[in-house]
């Protein structure tokens, strides 16, 4: 792994793709840098909005070292510190963790159930976004490599499982939702990678046990159109 690192931010290597820690404190790995005019940066991690900054109870700045097994790697800078003093303190590494939305505020106790779901409806939006990313970087890397490895190929396929299984969830607090978010839930459904329908046919199953009769009628629909390869439209 190679790296430089300059006031203002760090740029190492995840999984072989770029990444930049900036001024902000915002870690950003570069998606689709391998093809020409697509690359983009997308954040991995806003420490600005670490569970520990929370409520102000810490004044704490992030000196980058490295970024590796989907961890941010850092030394804390306390207080109004600027640089790493000496003797060089023990390295801290934080989870990925994709600023894509606020979390919901907490609900009056009578709202509890709307909020509990509210609020794992946020939590899984940004694993998929985050599993999503991690993907693609790891799809770019193996689609453009002359002979990928068998390890390669599988960790994909695990990939993808595992996005597959965030979308499962997903379905599920749109059920509990209610009927209106059915065109949600079968999007939902349309962004799964799993081409054999087993993950379809659990998404069915998950429309069923919240009662979502068309919904599940639709999902198998969608499911037999995937099969025969035509699931370009939901």
């Amino acid at each position: 792994m190679s790296f430089s690192c300059h006031p203002r931010g760090l740029l190492t290597f995840l999984l072989k793709d770029p990444c930049i820690y900036d001024s902000t404190g915002t870690l950003l790995t570069l998606l689709h840098w391998r093809t020409p005019g697509q690359a983009k940066w997308i954040p991995l991690l806003d420490t600005r909005q670490l569970d520990r900054l929370a409520g102000g109870r810490k004044e704490e700045t992030y000196w980058p070292v490295a970024v590796a097994q989907e961890k941010f790697h850092c030394i804390i800078l306390k207080g109004g510190d600027k640089y790493p003093y000496f003797p060089r303190p023990l390295l801290s590494e934080f989870d990925f963790k994709v600023p894509v939305s606020t979390m919901p505020p907490r609900a009056p106790a009578d709202e509890e159930d709307e909020e509990t779901n509210a609020q794992a409806g946020a939590r899984l939006e940004e694993s998929f976004v985050r599993t999503s990313v991690l993907l693609s970087l790891l799809d770019d890397s193996v689609s453009l490599a002359q002979n990928p490895t068998h390890e390669q190929r599988s960790e994909l396929a695990r990939r993808e499982i595992e996005l597959d299984k965030v979308l499962l969830q997903l379905l599920a607090v749109e059920c509990r939702e209610g009927e209106e978010r059915g065109m949600k839930a079968l999007q939902i459904v349309g962004l799964m990678k799993d081409r054999g329908g087993k993950m379809i046919d659990a998404a069915s199953k998950i429309a069923a046990r919240y009662g979502r009769s068309v919904l599940e009628e639709k999902i198998r629909e969608f499911g037999e159109r995937r099969l025969m390869g035509l699931d370009d439209e939901l």
